[in-house]
């Protein structure tokens, strides 16, 4: 594909996510490490990386200083699945279990989706995907810790007394579903490389309510990505990340920037570290987020800290809360012509 192709694709790929965003107006769970958590950005990216099969396991809490403490827990697995007559294309197929909890009345939401991607290769250098994601979700909450109103007698709160409220439905079960496009770019004689993407999630916008005679619709999400890396010298990279989500009046915007230091360069058995920083922001600012990560052959290790810096920092005392992401990749080794045109590295 010649170089005007190209950048006539990134192009449109960097338009289509201005009309996005133009026409949106995200809060969902969410992770700071969102370039560790791809298929909470987009069903597109299932199992576009450069192994063949990938474990990923995030971690997030936050708030506990301000006693609301917010628990969130992403396990994924995707796998590639090669066409053997079309090597510059494949399927990809990816496995999510997420678990969020929060509260006195710990509000949850269970989660397990399947998403699907399709990849195809324009060249060594340049790969579109789509994707879809199909997935089924629990919500529920503990009343056994709430206190209301009608229980204080006037003097003291009295847990005798009736609440007043109906519980008779504390569990809701719904359907979920999602779309995306992602473009993935990447040279072939440095280690540079680009994702950019668009998602939407929700739908079929979902009704959350515990009340059959109420509605609590969950919106659409819209989700906007892109991180390139780009090698500034032999032993470094830059590495840049950004996301912005949106749901109705949420709007979450996230930047990244890193500097990645390769120790060792052996192919297969790479050691880097990366230091950087993350600023997540909205008409006031939010939070400032320290970064590291360490690259050990297959494995990726990532830990940040939330420092929120928004009104609701007299609460935490301007702590956030930390992040953990551990990755495992597994690269199979494959005869030359099964893999000579389509490999993303």
């Amino acid at each position: 594909m010649n170089p005007k192709t190209i950048n006539a694709l990134r192009a449109w790929i960097f338009g289509l996510l201005v009309v996005f965003a133009g026409n949106a107006t995200a809060q969902d769970i969410h992770f700071s490490q969102f370039y560790h958590a791809p298929l909470s950005l987009n069903p597109a990216l299932a199992a576009v990386h450069r192994g063949d099969v990938r474990f990923t396991a995030n971690y997030r809490g936050q708030w506990y200083s301000a006693l609301v403490p917010y628990t969130t827990f992403n396990a994924t697995v995707e796998n590639r699945f090669p066409l053997k007559h079309r090597r510059n294309q494949y399927f990809g197929g990816g496995l999510t279990f997420r678990y969020d909890a929060a509260g006195d009345a710990e509000l949850s939401l269970a989660n397990i989706r399947l998403s699907g991607s399709y990849t195809y290769g324009l060249d060594k250098e340049n790969f579109l995907s789509i994707g879809l994601m199909a997935g089924f979700a629990q919500r529920s909450f503990d009343p056994a810790s709430l206190t209301f109103d009608s229980q204080f007698n006037g003097d003291q709160y009295d847990p005798g007394l009736p609440t007043n409220e109906d519980f008779t439905t504390t569990v809701n079960y719904f359907a979920d579903f999602a779309a995306g496009i992602n473009y993935y770019g990447q040279s072939a004689t440095k280690r540079n490389t680009f994702y950019a993407g668009a998602g939407i999630f929700h739908l079929n916008r979902p009704d959350q309510s515990f009340y059959e005679t109420d509605k609590a619709i969950l919106p659409m999400r819209f989700s906007l990505y892109l991180y390139p890396t780009i090698q500034i010298a032999e032993k470094f990279d830059l590495a840049f990340a950004g996301s912005a989500q949106f749901q109705q009046e949420y709007v979450e915007l996230l930047g990244m920037a890193g500097l990645k230091i390769f120790l060792q360069q052996k192919r297969s058995k790479e050691v880097a570290i990366q230091l950087g920083s993350s600023f997540r922001f909205n008409s006031f600012g939010d939070a400032i987020i320290p970064t590291g990560i360490l690259y050990y052959r297959a494995w990726t290790f990532g830990f940040s800290y939330d420092i929120n810096i928004s009104d609701f920092s007299t609460a935490t005392n301007g702590l956030g809360g930390p992040e953990f992401s551990v990755r495992y990749t597994i690269t199979n080794v494959k005869p030359f012509e099964n893999f000579r045109v389509c490999r993303l590295y």
